[in-house]
């Protein structure tokens, strides 16, 4: 909730990343094999505004990206390199001390990307069933910040797969792909140092228990073209505040249940969605569902939200 709205209503610099199957070498612009421009846009925001700084990128491939003036880099740079994995953005060149996203940016900086080939940090994939693009299905690793490859076989990674991070304990953020479509059941389960996942705009499905039990889970932004949130989805977080986007037309069982720190649900949706009587169970009483005032009494008399009516309030 707080991450969008900042960037509705601060200062927004898209960043144009290129995209490219890499060597080594550098260059200043890439295309595609059918002979189009790659291209991925990442917006930044300061939350906390500070003064600007100038942030370079070495790449160590022929993908190349622009500096750029700003104070605080919300999400990681993605940078394609043919069937190598980005680790991540480190600090120096011998790669000692890795960059973690959200970034703010309190000096001049250099980033240099580390490749590594193969697939460093021992995931599996299968072929989704139309064979248009992976699921990945395990995760052998140990890293503490964990950064999901893009592409496997020049294919898009659509799917994270059921239990992918189950009972992990030592991830502490991740970075999804943008061309994720849909998080599997029970896939960060328990992950229970997990702090931040920023959740791609272009998953539609969270299914049961995606993130139930991540007990340091405070950050969350719905993706806005999500549709349903599975059960027990966010049971037992650290959530606080939450954006509930205009598409979603479910909220399951228990999705947010024991959320001991919520207090805050924004709808943007005039049309209450679908929800049970303990979608919200054993969360605070100070918890206050937000809608737009011209949506207020279509809430309040639904079906499947009048019994929570003094909870309801304009937003």
């Amino acid at each position: 909730m707080k991450t969008k709205q900042i960037i509705r209503d601060l200062v927004v610099l898209p960043l144009l990343l290129v995209l490219a199957s890499c060597d080594g070498a550098t260059s200043d612009s890439t295309t595609n094999e059918s002979g189009g421009s790659d291209t991925s846009i990442i917006s930044y925001s300061d939350p906390e505004p500070n003064d600007p700084h100038w942030v370079h990128f070495v790449t160590n491939c022929e993908a190349t990206l622009d500096p750029i003036f700003i104070a605080r880099i919300e999400a990681m740079p993605l940078v394609q390199n043919g069937t190598k994995t980005l680790e991540g953005w480190f600090l120096e060149e011998t790669f000692a001390n890795i960059v973690s996203f959200p970034y703010r940016v309190l000096q001049d900086v250099t980033m240099y990307a580390k490749w590594t080939e193969g697939n460093p940090q021992e995931f599996t994939f299968a072929s989704t069933v139309n064979n248009s693009g992976y699921i990945v299905t395990s995760y052998g690793g140990n890293a503490t910040n964990v950064v999901i490859p893009s592409y496997y076989n020049s294919k898009p990674v659509v799917e994270l797969g059921e239990y992918l991070f189950y009972d992990n304990g030592a991830i502490v953020s991740v970075v999804m792909p943008n061309s994720l479509t849909k998080i599997g059941m029970a896939a960060f389960k328990n992950c229970v140092q997990l702090a931040d996942a920023l959740i791609p705009d272009t998953v539609t499905i969270l299914e049961t228990d995606a993130f139930a039990g991540c007990l340091a889970l405070v950050n969350i932004d719905m993706p806005a073209m999500l549709v349903s949130i599975g059960n027990n989805a966010f049971e037992d977080t650290a959530i606080a505040t939450i954006e509930i986007h205009y598409q979603v037309n479910e909220i399951r069982s228990r999705a947010f249940a024991d959320c001991d720190n919520l207090r805050s649900v924004y709808f943007d949706s005039l049309t209450p969605p679908l929800r049970f009587a303990n979608s919200f169970e054993n969360t605070s009483a100070e918890l206050r569902y937000k809608v737009y005032a011209s949506a207020l009494s279509a809430y309040t008399s639904s079906a499947y939200w009048s019994a929570f009516a003094d909870q309801i309030i304009a937003r």
